[in-house]
């Protein structure tokens, strides 16, 4: 019974953790694609086992060479090679396998996020100029530089949209002031850790409480996060 306990606890415990130690305190060290593996309770150098990941990095390289085009040959890998389909709207796009990165690489389907991080993925590998871009409830990509760069939707293979069609688009969201600025590394993660937790805040409380800790941790900025932590704590009993 104890070990029944102790271990699903040491593991939340590990993964909560481990982000810190690999960060420490600097936005320019975290790697994402550590952090894909700690986020799936694995070392942080999982991907050197994962098949799918090498083979991809070698079709972009080989697509380089050939062309001299990497955002093609980003948008070719993530999109025909890789074959990420779009998981559908509603909770579909939330779910755990489709905002973590090492599911989506394994069942090709994704949300936004999931999409995002994995090309951030290879974007930090390979040295590409690619950002994450928040919008309310939502997250797209932005390759090039604050003078020239193209608008990539991740949830319509890389469809471009200008920056006023998704103001319109998105309009009527909560707006927190965050938008359109490219999301530092620590701050994509904390989102990622809050869209976890609120997978978890209806049947698991507790659980929520510690990704939102993680969430509030490394994005303090975005208010989305105290108002769930607010909406948790109510809901645990007073003996708690």
């Amino acid at each position: 019974m104890l070990a029944r306990i102790f271990w699903p606890l040491f593991f939340a415990t590990l993964v909560i953790a481990l982000p810190f130690l690999l960060w420490n305190g600097k936005n320019e060290s975290m790697s994402y694609r550590e952090m894909a593996c700690v986020f799936e309770e694995r070392a942080p150098g999982c991907l050197d086992s994962i098949h799918d990941w090498h083979a991809g990095l070698a079709y972009f390289d080989s697509s380089v060479a050939a062309t001299h085009d990497t955002l093609q040959s980003l948008k070719n890998l993530l999109w025909q090679f890789w074959n990420i389909e779009f998981a559908g709207a509603g909770e579909a796009a939330i779910a755990k396998e489709s905002v973590l990165p090492l599911r989506v690489l394994a069942n090709k389907r994704s949300g936004c996020m999931g999409l995002s991080w994995l090309a951030l993925m290879v974007a930090q590998s390979r040295g590409l100029p690619l950002d994450a871009i928040l919008l309310p409830g939502h997250v797209f990509l932005r390759y090039g530089s604050s003078d020239s760069f193209v608008n990539l939707e991740p949830n319509r293979r890389g469809f471009t949209y200008t920056d006023d069609e998704y103001r319109e688009k998105y309009k009527d969201g909560r707006w927190t002031g965050l938008e359109f600025k490219p999301l530092k590394t620590r701050q994509f993660v904390g989102l990622a850790a809050f869209d976890i937790g609120n997978l978890y805040l209806e049947n698991d409380v507790p659980r929520a409480l510690t990704w939102y800790r993680m969430a509030e941790d490394f994005f303090p900025e975005y208010p989305g996060i105290t108002v769930n932590q607010s909406i948790a704590k109510s809901r645990l009993p007073d003996s708690l």
